[in-house]
């Protein structure tokens, strides 16, 4: 156990070097990460440490080692499991595709759209929450039908009763979810990890395949995991675990239950002194800490610190106005010689403006902000519509904006040749498309641009369908984009469509291909890189989350909106909480005052491990009003001040 930063990976890595040394196969050592960034971070820290020593390597994390359990003991599962086809091995689905699993599942609910009404969410959001809550209860090992019941026996008495219905019926819909997951063999997160606890743990020939386990971040294992570590103590030969004090920040996480299992179960070793961070700046975020929740508790000795940390205010009538604060403090410290990649901006919520704003005045900046949906890119929807012009058996037909787009994209036209041709090309009402000899005005549009026209719409209109939409897409754009395809982003977007395309019509062989296109359309399905920026050189823009989770550390770091109550979210979203779906709720009512506690001991933790990633200075920013013109009302700033305060006195 330790401070965030203060060696608890290397601890592990040295664990398992032990483990090599003394002769242990490494193909029987299961050593878990939080994330795949993480393990591959770890295989490189061996092989630097030793290229002497060969795989196979077994570096994953917890969600890999569940799949990879799922597939490998597959036939056994579909014995215990008889809903399930005997496939080769289950098909896992991502966050979207589970998305779209629950709405085909729920609309054949004849009270679905009754209950969920008038709860102010767009259909696709009620997807996202019902998929979520599902993710939350499969990794703590529950029932369906417990979801419902607990959502409703938390819900307040005094809350709207219309809501405690839509809560009741969670039950049922990730019931309905996991019903047509079963029979499809398709698995959301949520379901793979109950399987995984209910019919992987129990087999044998499962244990028999391992001699050790190593855990770094213990503290963001599931329910469902923290089963697997009570298990393994009759199976393995050892067990080691990482801690870290203040972490836990998962969804899905119990790092308190956690903390108890390795108190009661193991020899703990407390790492004194090995932080990165300063002394002062941990005393000032265990201060935080307490003040947040009272009854925060911890096991290390509390390192001495020689000067107070210093905590600053920058403040600003509107939000705009407190980055203009920041901006002139971050350009002071850059002038002062200190290097943009040792000063962090943390915020509640990624905000597009503010983000923007700040990479417009600094160049280091660099936001660590989640992937846009596939749909925001121009081409993306010029492929959708030429998949939509070359299939007209689907019934579609592009609109003036589309088809513009499509032309523009495809002839590298610019937007006044893009625009001529499009509206003489496009018959709206004949629902057809025009030869290049309808173009009114050729010489304004280019007879070249014209002959290359036809080519296209020849194309599509002798196009035949091919053995899937994946290779539509392969096929346009190798007849067609190919040569004006220079940017790396560009090829990467394809490359995302085409996988997208593929994981869809795997997990979902009977659907239509149209269905994909909407699917798309819904902004559902993310874009995603191969090629993720080295944060660590840059002056990052994240949330604390994302900041954590990327192990950052910094010598400044400001915290953006301080008085924005986001900073604190309740754990009631509109049809799910997450705490309620994990093994740390008590049973009881989560009322308002449990939900303050609930966030304040979130928040503690968090801010707590913050604190340990920054070294020399802090700065708290806040504003009056937010963005929309509504005064802020958060009281963090004051808590932090006031720790400060009772740190300068005690």
């Amino acid at each position: 156990m330790g401070w965030a930063g203060s060696g608890l990976t290397q601890a592990c890595v040295d664990r398992y070097l032990d483990l090599l040394r003394a002769g242990s196969d490494p193909g029987r050592i299961l050593f878990l990460v939080r994330s795949q960034r993480q393990a591959e971070g770890v295989l490189r820290r061996l092989q630097q440490l030793s290229s002497s020593w060969v795989g196979p390597w077994r570096i994953e994390t917890f969600l890999q080692r569940v799949g990879r359990s799922l597939a490998d003991h597959w036939p056994q599962v579909c014995e215990r499991v008889p809903q399930l086809p005997r496939s080769f091995e289950p098909i896992p689905l991502a966050k979207d595709l589970a998305q779209f699993l629950c709405g085909r599942a729920c609309a054949l609910c004849p009270r679905h759209g009754e209950v969920f009404a008038d709860l102010g969410l767009e259909e696709f959001q009620i997807w996202d929450q019902i998929s979520s809550a599902a993710y939350i209860a499969g990794a703590s090992g529950l029932a369906a039908e417990a979801v419902g019941s607990r959502l409703a026996a938390a819900w307040p008495a005094e809350g709207d009763p219309g809501r405690a219905e839509a809560l009741q019926a969670m039950g049922c819909c990730v019931e309905r979810l996991w019903e047509v997951g079963l029979r499809l063999g398709s698995l959301d997160f949520g379901l793979q990890i109950r399987l995984f606890g209910e019919h992987i743990l129990p087999l044998a020939e499962f244990w028999q395949e391992w001699d050790h386990l190593i855990v770094d971040q213990a503290e963001d294992s599931c329910g469902v995991a923290l089963e697997f570590y009570r298990q393994g103590q009759a199976h393995l030969q050892s067990q080691f675990f990482s801690y870290t004090i203040g972490g836990g920040v998962s969804l899905t996480g119990i790092p308190e239950a956690v903390a108890r299992f390795l108190r009661e179960n193991t020899q703990v070793q407390l790492l004194e002194g090995s932080y990165r961070g300063s002394a002062g700046m941990i005393r000032l975020g265990l201060q935080i800490a307490r003040v947040l929740d009272p009854r925060f508790d911890h096991p290390l000795t509390e390192p001495l610190a020689e000067r107070l940390p210093r905590v600053q205010v920058l403040e600003g009538e509107t939000q705009f106005a407190a980055v203009e604060a920041m901006v002139t403090q971050i350009r002071q410290l850059l002038r002062a010689g200190i290097p943009a990649s040792r000063i962090a901006v943390l915020l509640p919520r990624m905000d597009a403006g503010v983000s923007l704003s700040l990479q417009e005045q600094l160049p280091e900046v660099l936001p660590i902000a989640p992937f846009p949906a596939l749909i925001r890119y121009p081409l993306v929807r010029a492929l959708l519509t030429a998949a939509e012009v070359a299939h007209p058996e689907w019934g579609a037909f592009p609109t003036l904006p589309a088809w513009r787009l499509l032309l523009g994209r495809v002839l590298d036209l610019d937007p006044i040749r893009a625009a001529l041709l499009a509206e003489d090309t496009l018959d709206p009402v004949g629902r057809s498309l025009r030869p290049k000899t309808a173009v009114r005005q050729p010489e304004r549009v280019g007879f070249a641009n014209l002959e290359r026209y036809q080519k296209l719409l020849d194309w599509l209109r002798s196009y035949r369908g091919g053995p899937s939409l994946a290779a539509f897409f392969q096929r346009f754009f190798a007849e067609h984009l190919a040569q004006g395809m220079d940017l790396p982003q560009d090829q990467e977007l394809l490359q995302a469509l085409i996988d997208a395309a593929q994981r869809f019509r795997r997990a979902f062989p009977a659907e239509e291909d149209r269905a994909f296109l909407a699917m798309i359309r819904s902004g559902q399905t993310p874009s995603n890189s191969r090629f993720e920026p080295d944060y660590s050189r840059y002056l990052v823009v994240a949330t604390p989350v994302a900041y954590i989770n990327r192990g950052l550390q910094a010598d400044y770091q400001f915290w953006f909106d301080i008085t924005n109550p986001l900073w604190s979210r309740s754990l009631w979203r509109v049809l799910y909480n997450s705490r309620v779906l994990t093994p740390e709720w008590d049973g009881e009512v989560f009322n308002a005052a449990q939900d303050l506690q609930a966030r304040h001991q979130i928040l503690a933790r968090t801010l707590l491990n913050l604190c340990c990633r920054t070294r020399k200075g802090l700065w708290l920013v806040r504003s009056t009003f937010n963005y929309r013109g509504e005064e802020n009302t958060g009281m963090l700033d004051y808590l932090i001040l006031k720790a400060a305060k009772a740190m300068a006195t005690a």
